[in-house]
């Protein structure tokens, strides 16, 4: 004996004398007696577990009557409070090791503490402990607890079910929480073990002490959905208000917990919780809880000749003896009479083997004989119970390395009712098998604690024309008139009866959130009965996480009355630019419009409609074409776009180019500038343009691309915050390639190089007298107009980028704006001076025009007519001398170069 021991040994020997020793014993026999030590949790322990002794010794006393088990002796047992923590146990063991008579087995004690003293003590007294309430995983330990064995299930029991819930509906995350004490630890390590084993992810692993408001946190920020916990009654009220407020309960969520906690425990007053009761209930509601089969099958006959329902009317019956009266009835106890059974069974077999066993020092020895160092019949005793096998009160009972296998099952807590109702719709219905008048049936249905039914609901009038009634008519709710109402539940109508009429009725109340069994599970044979369905929300099995949320794919596009609106109002654009075609057309001879070289003036109103139409096509997308329709006009808007400027402009700064040359090369010699010219020039820039684009067509062509927009949370979502289930992608389809912006750079640096050469020609010919051949002015309105408005346009683009109907309203105006307004600069005065002198307006100065003049132009200009003046008298002079010399044409010839007929219109545009 170890030393430890020894002292614990003689320290209880000084106290012996003052243990509370309470013998319970059948009547006197003939039969030699053999006694048990019980260790059970007395009134005022922790946990009351005085219910176990009346069913032990119901057991004994069965047991005692039978002449085929243990005829020749009778069993006793010696009953001691152990409580249910390890200092009372080990006081209580030694206590029965010390007094005489020598007890040859154990039963209990109850809690797992108490049963781990008892029972690793208890060995070296070679002393078999048949335990029949702690769970511990621990106690399974062959090393640390050798003769211990247990009818009440092992917690790793319970967790070989909850794995294999957890492939019944493929959870592969799970979590766990639970208290800071051993028997709890001890299950957490075996279940991680068994998920390790069957390749399920544990996501944490949670333990607290006093307070579990930071681990339940845990668990939400790790996304637990399927949380198995292992408490005490109290910690479990304390964790499932946490998970409350942390939004880890309800809908999505499953708990798993022990299922030995006390009735309505979720609902007891509790001063560590600030949750309200309707709070908790909603919180417990749906848990999963596993359990050991508390009765057996009733139409089971046990090893005692005597089913569950029996036992359970001996049981409540033996409650009422006076010996047991203070104690407390225990859904648990049915355990303790069946490990009563199964130390009589291996007492049995024993007894039998002990007629024609020798031991090792050649000796002959009866049950009676047993003492502490009898190392040799504790093993026997040990290898006998590992093989015993029967049906006990809770069902089959065998054992496998100590531990109980059998049956366990599996409940959840939903709304249900009590054994002999029926559920439906959230409601409970029991039709009694009498016929009473309105008043006494509802005075029946009160002391049910409920009322009259009104019968609303086709399942349940289904339910009562198939039940073995008195008749057909059913009283129908409270009436306190002389006419009561009833109902023919064959053809459902109402009638007004009598209220002194006896007929059937129907007892309703609301279901109570009760532990429902849904299902049984032999561990041993890994079969899965179901008894009832798991309800879940919705219907749906809860996920093991929270699902990726599903992506809508929402296109975003300008609305039919935005394209449409956007087409009209380009299509005014249109309108005005044919007109203006049409007009300069039509008035091309006229001096004016001839002037101002009208098939350029074409090429301008040209470029313009090609702009008008890119702007249709700048709306299309692919919610009005196919994506390849789509690439198609990708490609044409390029071109549109880069041809219609190049058009209008490169023909308004050729014009504008002529008259500089006119202007600011001063020769003799005749300088003639034609359109052909002008258009080779045009056609030159817009060669320029083709060949770019060409190049950009090759090399990197226009492809449909996609763009994500700000992703929005579902309007369902936002008004379930709980989580998000649905985002809405907002997203549009644009025209793009890999180097776009390098070919778009190199079309505006183009751009902005015959802008500025426009700028240039527009200031050197400002001072032009002649407003036909000059639009130095409108050109640089049309400048100004498209450099403002584009610097405009592309910050603002920028920023509305990501907006397809408000980018095409904007740009779409602003270029509609920009080519309308250069249209109208260029075309309404020529439209005007074309109205006003329908025959040509006469060449005049600019200030016969009544524009402004400088006064150092006028100055200039003063002294210029004097130099003019004496020119002419000079060539006044040289006429006359000519005249009188006859030498006159040589006099033409060498003046034609510098001569302007404004009488020859036909040729004012080719020579100056």
């Amino acid at each position: 004996m170890s030393l430890p021991l020894q002292v614990s040994l003689a320290f209880l020997c000084i106290i012996y004398a003052s243990s509370d020793v309470n013998t319970t014993s059948t009547t006197m026999s003939t039969k030699t007696p053999l006694y048990l030590g019980g260790y059970f949790p007395m009134p005022g322990s922790s946990y009351d577990g005085s219910g176990f002794v009346p069913a032990t010794q119901m057991a004994l006393d069965h047991i005692n009557e039978r002449d085929d088990i243990l005829p020749e002796y009778e069993l006793k047992m010696i009953v001691n409070n152990s409580g249910c923590a390890p200092g009372p146990a080990m006081r209580a063991l030694f206590d029965q090791l010390i007094r005489k008579p020598i007890k040859i087995m154990t039963i209990g004690p109850c809690c797992s503490e108490p049963s781990k003293a008892v029972s690793g003590v208890g060995y070296h007294w070679n002393l078999i402990t048949m335990n029949y309430g702690a769970v511990s995983p621990t106690l399974s330990n062959r090393n640390l607890y050798p003769y211990f064995y247990r009818t009440y299930m092992s917690a790793a029991e319970f967790n070989l079910v909850q794995v294999r819930l957890m492939r019944e509906y493929g959870w592969q995350r799970v979590a766990s929480i639970h208290e800071l004490w051993e028997v709890f630890s001890s299950t957490v390590d075996n279940l991680l073990t068994l998920l390790k084993e069957d390749n399920i992810t544990i996501i944490g692993a949670e333990s607290f002490q006093e307070n579990p408001s930071n681990q339940v946190k845990v668990l939400k920020i790790k996304d637990a959905k399927i949380v198995v916990l292992n408490t005490y009654e109290g910690m479990a009220r304390r964790v499932f208000c946490e998970a409350y407020k942390a939004g880890l309960t309800g809908k999505g969520y499953v708990w798993m917990i022990i299922a030995w906690y006390t009735e309505g425990w979720w609902a007891k007053q509790d001063d560590s919780i600030n949750c309200t009761p309707a709070e908790m209930t909603e919180a417990v509601r749906g848990y999963l809880c596993i359990d050991s089969t508390l009765l057996g099958d009733p139409k089971d006959n046990t090893i005692a000749n005597i089913n569950s329902g029996d036992f359970l009317a001996f049981y409540e019956e033996r409650l009422q003896w006076p010996e047991y009266r203070d104690f407390t009835n225990n859904v648990y106890a049915p355990f303790g009479y069946d490990a009563a059974w199964a130390v009589a069974l291996t007492l049995n077999k024993s007894a039998e083997i002990l007629k024609t066993k020798r031991f090792a020092d050649n000796t002959i020895r009866r049950l009676e004989d047993f003492n502490y160092d009898d190392v040799e019949m504790g093993r026997m005793f040990f290898d006998l119970l590992a093989e015993t096998e029967f049906i006990g009160a809770t069902g089959p009972v065998s054992f496998r390395t100590g531990d109980r296998v059998g049956i366990t099952q599996i409940f959840q807590l939903q709304d249900n009712c009590r054994p002999g109702w029926q559920y439906f719709d959230e409601a409970c219905y029991v039709t009694p098998s009498l016929a009473l008048d309105h008043q006494m049936a509802a005075n029946y249905c009160q002391s049910l604690d409920a009322s009259i039914s009104s019968l609303q609901g086709e399942e349940l009038l289904e339910h009562l024309r198939n039940e073995d009634v008195l008749g057909p008519l059913f009283w129908l709710g409270d009436d306190d008139s002389a006419t009561c109402q009833s109902m023919d539940v064959m053809s459902q109508t109402m009638v007004e009866k009598n209220c002194f009429e006896e007929i059937n009725f129907v007892c309703e109340k609301q279901a109570e959130l009760l532990q429902h069994l849904v299902a049984l599970y032999d561990v041993k044979n890994d079969i899965m009965d179901w008894k009832d369905s798991v309800i879940w929300p919705d219907g749906e099995v809860p996920l093991d996480h929270t699902p990726p949320p599903v992506i809508v794919h929402v296109m975003k596009y300008s609305s039919p009355i935005t394209f449409y609106s956007m087409c009209a109002l380009s299509g005014v654009g249109l309108i005005l630019a044919l007109a203006f075609l049409g007009f300069n057309i039509k008035f091309k001879d006229q001096r004016t419009i001839k002037m101002s070289s009208p098939y350029l003036n074409n090429l301008i109103i040209l470029g313009g409609i090609l702009i008008y139409f890119w702007v249709v096509t700048f709306g299309l997308d692919t919610h009005l074409l196919s994506k390849e329709a789509f690439k198609v006009i990708c490609h044409i808007r390029n071109w549109l776009l880069c041809l219609g400027f190049v058009l209008s402009f490169g023909a308004m700064f050729s014009k504008t180019w002529r008259v500089y040359r006119v202007v600011t090369l001063k020769t003799p010699q005749r300088i003639v500038i034609s359109d052909r010219q002008l258009f080779a020039m045009v056609a030159i820039l817009v060669a320029v343009d083709v060949v770019i684009l060409t190049v950009w067509e090759i090399v990197d062509p226009m492809k449909v691309a996609t763009y994500d927009l700000q992703p929005e949370i579902a309007l369902s979502d936002l008004e379930d915050s709980s989580e998000v289930r649905e985002i809405i992608q907002p997203y549009f389809n644009y025209c793009s390639c890999n180097n776009m912006l390098y070919f778009f750079s190199a079309l505006c640096v183009y751009k902005g190089l015959l802008l500025i050469f426009g700028t240039f020609l527009a200031w050197e010919t400002r001072k032009v007298a002649i407003p036909a051949l000059n639009d130095s002015k409108y050109i640089g309105m049309s400048v100004y107009n498209v450099v403002i408005l584009s610097s405009i346009g592309a910050a603002v683009s920028l920023i509305i980028y990501d907006d397809p109907p408000l980018l095409f309203i904007f740009t779409g105006t602003l270029v509609i704006f920009c080519t309308t307004v250069t249209l109208i600069v260029i075309f309404v005065p020529k439209v005007i001076s074309v109205y006003k002198y329908p025959e040509g307006k006469p060449v005049t100065t600019m200030a016969s025009q009544g524009g402004s003049i400088d006064p150092k132009q006028t100055l200039h200009d003063a002294e210029e007519k004097r130099r003019l003046r004496e020119k002419m008298v000079k060539l006044e002079e040289a006429i006359r001398k000519a005249v009188n010399s006859g030498s006159l044409e040589c006099l033409k010839e060498s003046m034609g170069a510098t001569v302007i007929d404004p009488e020859n219109t036909n040729s004012t545009t080719d020579r100056v």
